[in-house]
């Protein structure tokens, strides 16, 4: 049963994603909400130093987590988890911070007012299907939004067809 209370795509700009990266092997069990409660909790302090670069934000303010494969090889199968912020390209990364570039593209954003139940990542791809115009390209990047309320994102990089 979903619990996708809105779901659009939207073009976005190109964006530094920056924040703090931890890395796990592919198809291995990396935890649960408690595993995410505890990074976001334990990268507050990144969110404060980002929260000062007012003049670097983008557009897209939420807190997310961004998972991406650029160390995946068949030898490592390492996808990266790097919990942060979406700010504009070109902005310095902090000491101790790590970042990934994101092109200019498409992005489907998934809404969701409950975590516990449900596939996000499934239902935001069938989203995408149903629409017609786009396809997903989660291979790229996708990841979770934190609304700071009740309510959650999940968001796929997508292609226009």
């Amino acid at each position: 049963m979903s619990n996708l209370i809105n779901f659009e795509i939207v073009k976005h700009e190109p964006y530094r994603f920056i924040g703090k990266s931890v890395y796990a092997r592919a198809g291995m069990q990396c935890g649960n909400a408690y595993f995410n409660d505890f990074l976001f909790e334990k990268t507050s302090w990144m969110r404060e130093i980002l929260d000062e670069m007012k003049e670097y934000a983008s557009d897209n303010m939420q807190s997310a987590a961004l998972m991406t494969w650029e160390k995946y090889c068949e030898k490592t199968k390492l996808l990266g988890f790097t919990y942060g912020r979406f700010m504009k390209p070109e902005t310095p990364v902090p000491d101790g911070m790590d970042y990934f570039d994101i092109a200019e593209g498409y992005m489907a954003i998934g809404l969701f007012d409950n975590w516990d139940n449900g596939n996000q990542e499934g239902d935001v791809k069938k989203a995408i299907e149903e629409q017609g115009e786009y396809t997903s390209a989660s291979w790229r990047f996708m990841g979770e939004l934190n609304y700071g309320n009740r309510n959650f994102g999940y968001f796929i990089s997508c292609d226009k067809k």
